[in-house]
């Protein structure tokens, strides 16, 4: 959990987001700090209005780190809302693709077995040979989505 959280201090929130909630922050159960330096090409990191990326506001919460290197890199990824906290970590065009095409088998996997989403990643990350800690999308690379993917194409076909 985020130490901001259950802290006394005023939390005063980065530019542009005009606030950040202490409530939200207790939400997010998967806490990664917010990003200083891109994982795929090692440049600054800038938290930006996402119609910067998309040339017009998505969401309620339209926030997202981006490399400074945008044109080069385009390494992005979502905020939680309300809060700083990134949904995973940086993306490039390709790590996004891939895990957008591989989720929707884990969601497949998740409906028709009646799980909650931790009882899915739990399920997932005993498949994949990884800690429970690791397996989410939003981190995963190219190699782990089609991996994921692939496991749960499987488990689909034998149910």
């Amino acid at each position: 959990m985020d130490p901001r959280a259950n802290s006394e201090a005023k939390i005063i929130p980065p530019e542009p987001l005009p606030f950040v909630s202490r409530r939200a922050l207790r939400r997010v159960t998967d806490w990664m700090a917010p990003p200083e330096q891109c994982p795929n090409c090692g440049k600054v990191v800038e938290l930006v209005s996402n119609s910067e990326i998309y040339g017009r506001e998505f969401g309620d919460w339209p926030y997202a780190y981006r490399c400074i290197d945008h044109r080069g890199c385009d390494s992005y990824v979502g905020l939680h809302p309300n809060t700083d906290l990134p949904l995973g970590k940086l993306a490039d065009s390709f790590e996004r693709q891939a895990r957008k095409d591989n989720k929707r088998y884990f969601m497949d996997v998740l409906s028709r077995q009646n799980w909650s989403r931790n009882q899915a990643y739990a399920w997932l990350a005993q498949r994949m040979g990884i800690p429970e800690s690791e397996c989410h999308w939003g981190l995963f690379s190219v190699r782990q989505a089609h991996m994921a993917g692939a496991i749960c194409k499987e488990a689909l076909e034998e149910s």
